[in-house]
């Protein structure tokens, strides 16, 4: 069984996928993002601490101050236990093998060919690792999205790099690769872009999407061409009166793509976070409000509101439950 926790400034609250009852969970973290690995799940608090919790539900600080540099991203590898990974500005990452008790910085990215050419759009420019995705089938790799820099893979353990930028706008905000796949997804600001042979070489794909800045995007974990994502009208210097964002489905890998609207605003004001659970159950998240839908977004109930500002959306196994 899944549990979807939702991660907020105000906490963690967990969210029952039958019942839709939620629930806040005792001592969690002021959240910045939540990571799974399983049963295991990992927070990076807004104070900058990495949290663990526990099998009876406990959240226990790891570390208190893992890097001194503003962190964009984090994720846990469910493929390889302990290993956990943040991405900071300036544009580097960090690796933890011990459920982020210690860290160490991986050199390795600044050997990046055109490293050094890495930007971002509002001053002062710097560059930063926005997302990182572990390799499904490749214990310890891990790929990077870098915004602006494009995405790179390691299947090393870090030590080299390999870039997968021919066709893709290098303003990246995710790259999502597949199980038993050679695509890849990835939301930029210019749009929606899609891959057949693992990156090597990248379609602009935008029928149906009618915003361009993509951001959030998830696959049905078994059926890698059924594909979501959220995506707003412009960059977010724009969204000082809303961001007018929409969720999209596409059925054939990306190629082509319908607005998902029944039971929905008819757009958000803020981002969409998206996550699917291992019963196919769609979870989009903004602001204060989570929404669900079990019908692959043609139709949606909100099972949550005035919550706390959500910032994270995670997916954990339940063994208890199924035991």
């Amino acid at each position: 069984m899944s549990v979807v926790l939702v991660g907020t400034e105000g906490g963690v609250f967990q969210l029952d996928n039958s019942s839709h009852d939620i629930r806040e969970e005792a001592g969690s973290p002021s959240v910045s993002f939540l990571a799974s690995a399983g049963a295991t799940v990992f927070a990076f608090s807004r104070e900058g601490a990495i949290w663990v919790r526990s099998k009876q539900n406990n959240w226990q600080k790891v570390n208190e101050k893992p890097v001194k540099e503003e962190v964009w991203s984090f994720a846990a590898d469910p493929a390889k236990s302990g290993r956990l990974y943040l991405g900071v500005s300036p544009a580097m990452l960090y690796l933890s093998d011990d459920g982020g008790e210690s860290w160490r910085e991986v050199e390795s990215i600044r050997g990046i060919p055109g490293y050094e050419t890495w930007t971002f759009p509002p001053p002062p420019h710097i560059p930063h690792v926005r997302y990182i995705s572990p390799d499904p089938q490749v214990a310890g790799g891990v790929y990077i999205a870098v915004e602006e820099g494009g995405i790179y893979h390691s299947i090393d353990g870090c030590q080299t790099w390999k870039s997968l930028n021919e066709g893709l706008y290098w303003d990246v905000h995710t790259v999502i690769p597949t199980l038993n796949s050679l695509r890849l997804y990835a939301t930029t600001g210019k749009g929606f872009h899609r891959s057949s042979d693992g990156g090597l070489h990248w379609q602009y794909s935008m029928n149906g999407l009618d915003r361009k800045y993509t951001v959030s995007c998830v696959t049905m974990p078994t059926q890698p061409q059924k594909v979501f994502a959220a995506a707003a009208a412009g960059p977010p210097p724009t969204w000082s009166r809303g961001a007018n964002v929409g969720i999209y489905r596409s059925y054939d890998g990306g190629e082509n793509w319908v607005q998902l609207q029944e039971s929905l605003p008819e757009q958000f004001d803020r981002m969409v976070l998206l996550t699917i659970d291992n019963a196919g159950d769609i979870w989009a998240a903004s602001g204060d409000k989570v929404f669900s839908s079990s019908d692959d977004g043609e139709s949606w109930q909100l099972v949550a509101k005035d919550l706390p500002n959500v910032r994270s959306l995670a997916i954990y196994t339940n063994l208890q439950a199924n035991s």
